[in-house]
C-alpha cells in the first residue's frame, strides 16, 4: 500500500551536490499526491539552470509560492517564467515592498524583488495575494501572515524599508511559510522564518488543530545567540516537531548548534537533493533523480 509522502527537490541553496550551482538562495520544488508547486525561486537564474541539469520541467507547476519579498527568494523570477509561461504566484500583499540592507558604514543596497507586479503580470503571472492563508493545491495552504505572539522573531536591525520618509527596520509582514498534509501529519516548508519559527508552528497549529511532525527550509537563527537556538528548539521539540531540515540562512553555525540542541532529528539537504518525507515526519535525503556529475 502507498503511504502518504511528500517528495521536495531542492533546487536551490547555500550548498549543493557536485555539478549543481550553490548560492545564497532557497528554491524548493514539492510534489504531492495532489499537486505540484514551487517554493522561490532561489537569487538568481541559476535556479532554473539546476532544474534543468536535474531533468526537471517547470511547466507542470501548479503555483509558485514567495515566501516574501526579498532577492534571494526572488531572484529567478525571470527565468522561470520564460519557462514555465503563465503560472499562478501566491504570496502575501507586501510581498512588492521596496526593501534595503544596510552596511556598517550606512550605504544603501535594495534587495527587493527583481520585478514588480506589472512586470510580472506581462510575462504571463496569475497574482493570488493574501494576508490571509490561501490553498496552494489541495492539503496544502499557505499560512498568511503570522502573529507574533510566541516569543520574538530574529531581530533584522540592518534590513529596512521606506516608511513616511524614513528607513525604518522591516517587520516583515510578507513572511509565509507553506502547510503540507501528509496523511495525518503537518509538515511546513519555510522560506527565512523571519516571522519566528515558534510563531509560524504556533500559528499552523491554530489554522490545522495539528502539532507540526517536521520543518524544512530557514529558520534564520545564524545570528542568533546560541541561549535563544536552544531556547527555539526545546520549544519546537515540546510543540511535536520531530525532525527538522534548516537550510538557508540557517547558517553552519545555526544548523550546527540545532543538531547539538534540538531533541529529534536534524537533516542537511543541499541543492541536488531529493528530501521525502512521510506521514512521521522522518526526512529521508538522497540524490535528485537525473544529477550526474557529467552535467556540470
Amino acid at each position: 500500500m502507498n503511504r502518504p509522502r511528500l517528495e521536495i527537490t531542492v533546487l536551490r541553496d547555500n550548498q549543493a551536490r557536485e555539478g549543481l550551482l550553490a548560492g545564497h538562495g532557497l528554491s524548493l520544488l514539492a510534489r504531492t499526491p495532489r499537486g505540484v508547486f514551487l517554493l522561490d525561486t532561489g537569487d538568481s537564474a541559476e535556479t532554473m539552470e539546476n532544474a534543468e541539469r536535474l531533468g526537471i520541467d517547470v511547466t507542470d507547476l501548479d503555483a509558485l509560492v514567495l515566501s516574501h519579498g526579498h532577492y534571494d527568494h526572488t531572484g529567478g523570477l525571470r527565468a522561470l517564467l520564460a519557462r514555465s509561461g503563465a503560472i499562478r504566484i501566491v504570496a502575501h500583499p507586501a510581498v512588492f515592498q521596496r526593501r534595503y540592507r544596510i552596511d556598517e558604514q550606512g550605504e544603501r543596497t535594495y534587495i527587493g524583488p527583481p520585478l514588480t507586479r506589472r512586470d510580472l503580470r506581462i510575462l504571463g503571472a496569475r497574482m493570488e495575494l493574501g494576508a490571509e492563508p490561501i490553498e496552494v493545491v489541495p492539503g496544502v495552504m499557505t499560512t498568511g501572515e503570522v502573529p507574533r505572539d510566541y516569543g520574538p522573531a530574529p531581530e533584522s536591525p540592518h534590513l529596512v524599508v521606506p516608511r513616511a520618509g524614513e528607513m525604518v527596520a522591516d517587520g516583515f509582514p510578507d513572511d509565509l511559510s507553506v502547510i503540507v498534509a501528509v496523511g495525518a501529519a503537518m509538515v511546513i516548508m519555510t522560506g527565512c522564518a523571519h516571522a519566528g519559527l515558534v510563531n509560524i508552528v504556533a500559528h499552523a497549529e491554530r489554522l490545522t488543530g495539528r502539532q507540526p511532525a517536521a520543518i524544512i527550509g530557514g529558520t534564520h537563527l545564524a545570528s542568533e545567540t546560541e541561549e535563544r537556538i536552544a531556547e527555539v528548539a526545546r520549544e519546537l521539540r515540546d510543540r511535536g516537531v520531530r525532525t527538522l531540515a534548516p537550510m538557508h540562512c540557517s547558517g553552519e553555525r545555526g544548523a550546527r548548534l540545532l543538531e547539538e540542541y534540538f531533541d529529534g532529528d536534524v537533516v542537511r539537504p543541499m541543492t541536488g537533493d531529493l528530501v521525502s518525507i512521510d506521514a512521521n515526519g522522518t526526512m529521508d535525503i538522497t540524490p535528485a533523480s537525473g544529477w550526474s556529475d557529467s552535467r556540470a
